[in-house]
């Protein structure tokens, strides 16, 4: 009977030893378990973040796309403004030229029918 207590207690022996490195591997398991956690929960984290920037890259492109739409709105006026003084100078030499030009036609013609009325009477 001695014997079946020693067999049972080395098994006993064993079966805890078994049971204590069991535990061991268990709680590092447990450990790298909880890492890989915190890991793909940091990598939720990342993606969330890398799609919000997306979505405010895209949001940032329609807003310097209106941006450049109203500068290119804007760089008509002033070019618009900018050529007024010169378009309505150009208008008053043109309307002075064409005046002298009527005055000069106006002189030769006066001039031609004066030597041709004096020639006839």
């Amino acid at each position: 009977m001695d014997e079946n207590y020693t067999k049972l207690a080395v098994h006993i022996q064993e079966t805890d030893s078994r049971s204590q490195s069991n535990e061991q591997h268990l709680a590092r398991h447990d450990k790298e378990l909880r890492e890989l956690r915190e890991k793909q929960d940091a990598l939720y984290e990342l993606t969330s973040s890398v799609k919000s920037i997306a979505t405010d890259m895209a949001y940032i492109k329609e807003d310097v796309k209106e941006v450049k739409s109203g500068q290119d709105r804007l760089n008509d006026k002033v070019t618009v403004l900018e050529n007024r003084p010169a378009n309505e100078t150009k208008k008053k030499v043109d309307g002075i030229a064409e005046k002298l030009l009527w005055l000069i036609i106006g002189g030769a013609a006066a001039g031609l029918l004066e030597t041709v009325a004096m020639t006839v009477f």
